[in-house]
């Protein structure tokens, strides 16, 4: 009895910290307080099940992989003696094992009693599909919060349950590769659920127009389809269907447009300002800088502004150089281990944001080299044993780790326990590394 507890326990409490997570990063600000504190007693939680669930391990981790997470563990820890603010670091850091210990537990767990995986990867599935009915309830009940206004340069984006638009998007991405690692693997009604899931995943994605969580998120399906156990015709017609799903979500995403764009408004040439010559060494400001200039964040010399596209940054560039300027000051060991959004300052025009929104510029501004090193070597040996493996659970464990490096591009996430996708992240990361045998320990 004391095991079926478990086995049910440890995936409806997966699922509810995903919801707690989501809940302190949310679009409904009077959930925001108690959501960020629930998610350190969900998260503490899920470590105690995880830990009674495995028992005895049967399992053993590679000592490559265990090497790789002590090693930026123990950075992280360590970054508090030259950390900017040691506290916050200690904290930050104290979060982050835990996250790693749980996440080797469930896979010590699933390493030793495989068709324990599933039930791990439904609790993912279904506190994702939570999120996402969330983001539908705050829209019937409260439509300012949960869709982004348009302004004259952006159009108007559904945000749902997360904060800003790419916040529950980062979760829903990572989950699409799951939903359909979960088809695969199911037969029934229990396809049909995880279809259902996926297909759900996919329309708040394009609803919330961001362009990193349908690229990622695609990404980690193609990887699901190329490793599937199934023969080449039938991986070909999924990857054909999933592309075709694909160009609809592009199109639907980058639909809306700006209220500047639907105005059509005159360029400042065309202005009654433009015909007054300005004296010899003055500017005319009414032409050169206009009042709607202050209103977004559109720059002199552009007539109106441009329709986003698939593969535009929204400002990131300029404040990931600005970013690295700044850690170049402290190039081999950081600012310390949490503490980006304290030392990263937005002074840019283009940029709206309280961090770069780069997860490896962000590692190098908080470890320095030496964390970013380090970090490359902990994703590269577990994308390595999961190939290695090639079983079921190493597919998907792989397909998420690819999804989270992809939109670790342009997310500031991977390192930030807080965060709405992180642990998704290294559960699944670490899922597909353990076996059992001797040889896997040694």
């Amino acid at each position: 009895m004391r095991r079926l507890t478990l086995d049910l326990a440890v995936p409806v409490l997966l699922a509810a910290t995903l919801v707690a997570f989501a809940a302190g990063s949310s679009s409904v600000t009077s959930l925001v307080h108690d959501g960020r504190g629930a998610r350190w007693v969900a998260l503490l939680a899920l470590f105690v099940a995880a830990v009674a669930w495995v028992g005895r391990p049967a399992a053993r981790f590679r000592v490559a992989v265990v090497a790789a997470a002590v090693a930026f563990a123990a950075i992280a820890v360590e970054s508090s003696v030259w950390s900017v603010d040691p506290r916050l670091t200690i904290e930050r850091a104290g979060t982050f094992v835990l996250l790693f210990a749980t996440a080797g537990a469930l896979a010590l767990r699933c390493a030793a009693r495989p068709e324990s995986s599933r039930p791990v990867l439904w609790g993912i599935a279904g506190g994702a599909f939570a999120v996402t009915v969330l983001g539908l309830v705050t829209l019937a009940f409260d439509h300012s919060a949960a869709v982004q206004a348009a302004t004259y340069d952006l159009p108007a984006r559904y945000r749902g349950f997360g904060q800003n638009p790419d916040t529950a998007s980062l979760l829903l991405a990572l989950c699409l590769p799951i939903a359909v690692w979960l088809a695969y693997q199911a037969r029934g009604r229990e396809r049909i659920a995880a279809l259902a899931c996926g297909l759900a995943f996919d329309a708040s994605i394009a609803a919330s127009g961001s362009r990193g969580a349908i690229i990622a998120g695609f990404v980690g399906v193609f990887v699901v389809i190329a490793f599937a156990r199934e023969r080449l015709r039938a991986r070909a017609l999924a990857a054909g269907a999933a592309a075709v799903l694909l160009g609809v979500t592009i199109a639907v995403a980058l639909a809306p447009t700006s209220k500047g764009n639907a105005s059509k408004p005159a360029t400042p040439a065309q202005t009654p300002a433009a015909v007054i010559k300005a004296k010899p060494g003055y500017a005319n400001i009414g032409v050169e800088y206009p009042l709607e200039f202050d209103i977004g964040f559109q720059g002199p010399g552009e007539s109106a502004p441009t329709h986003r596209t698939l593969f535009g940054l929204s400002g990131r560039g300029e404040a990931w150089r600005g970013t690295i300027d700044l850690a170049d000051q402290r190039p081999a060991l950081g600012y310390g281990f949490g503490t980006e959004d304290r030392v990263f300052i937005d002074r840019y025009a283009n940029f709206v944001g309280g961090s770069p929104e780069d997860s490896y510029i962000g590692i190098y501004l908080e470890l320095g080299a030496f964390g970013l090193i380090a970090f490359a070597a902990l994703v590269l040996v577990l994308a390595f044993t999961a190939l290695r493996r090639r079983t079921p659970v190493a597919v998907i464990s792989l397909a998420v780790l690819v999804t989270a490096l992809v939109i670790a591009v342009v997310q500031s996430y991977i390192y930030s326990v807080g965060d709405i996708g992180t642990v998704t992240v290294w559960v699944c990361a670490f899922l597909g590394t353990a076996a059992v045998g001797r040889r896997v320990g040694s």
